[in-house]
């Protein structure tokens, strides 16, 4: 072999050789710190509410909620990105969902919502109002109402019925609840009693008259939709980054 040749072929091997070996090394990871939602966060109150953020956000959002209430329907869907996917996400607001049982059938989704771990309870709540008009009606079957006026002794059973003629079993089995769960959810009179007493502190310690109402930071507002409402929660978070860049 002309030895010209054979040099570079011994040099082009070699360095063939060089790149394998390099190409062999692991290349230098850059680990990116994750980033935190903090609208898929979740604790708990001392008076047992779920909140939905950052525990330590600048502003703290309260709302009183009535399933069957259509405003509250409507604030749920028109808040969701602003505020929920927005602010709350971005840990600078905190939402806490508070059950109120403005009407008896009331009762039954206030249960519903609560069914499960705390990490289910506002996915849970925006089903029931996602799908407030196709079960917050009068049901198909025509005796529902002698059968809810029979068990009017028995107001678990009650429960039980209502849930089930309005096609709440239906809802909430297809978020992953057996039907003995539900079963569990809907009979625990000591949470309807809790939910009860909060609700009456609502109105006779707080000042809320119905759904939805709204507090922030501890002050009871005096709107009742997502549009009043805007405004006020960015000028409350504004005014606390402001306040924070003068410490």
């Amino acid at each position: 072999m002309n030895k010209t040749i054979a040099a570079l072929l011994t040099a082009g091997l070699m360095t063939a050789g060089m790149q394998t070996a390099a190409a062999a090394r692991p290349a230098a990871r850059h680990h990116t710190a994750p980033v935190l939602l903090w609208d898929r966060t979740v604790t708990t109150t001392t008076d047992g509410f779920p909140v939905m953020g950052n525990p330590d956000a600048q502003v703290k959002v309260v709302e009183f909620i009535s399933y069957t209430c259509s405003h509250c329907a409507d604030f749920s869907k028109e808040s969701k990105v602003p505020l929920s996917a927005g602010l709350v996400r971005q840990g600078k607001v905190s939402v806490e969902l508070r059950p109120f049982i403005r009407i008896s059938i009331d009762e039954v989704p206030s249960l519903l919502a609560l069914c499960g771990t705390k990490d289910q309870y506002f996915a849970n709540s925006s089903a029931l109002l996602a799908m407030q008009r196709s079960w917050f009606k009068p049901p198909a079957d025509p005796g529902y109402e002698a059968r809810w006026h029979a068990l009017e002794s028995k107001p678990a059973e009650q429960r039980l019925a209502v849930a089930k003629d309005m096609g709440l079993y239906k809802l909430m089995v297809t978020r992953g609840f057996t039907s003995a769960a539900l079963n569990a959810c809907l009979s625990d009179s000591a949470k309807l009693a809790w939910l009860q007493k909060r609700t009456d502190y609502a109105g006779a310690g707080i000042g809320v008259t119905g759904t939805p109402s709204f507090m922030i930071d501890g002050v009871l507002q005096n709107v009742y939709d997502w549009a009043e409402l805007a405004p006020r929660i960015n000028n409350a978070v504004a005014a606390k980054e402001l306040a924070a860049k003068k410490m």
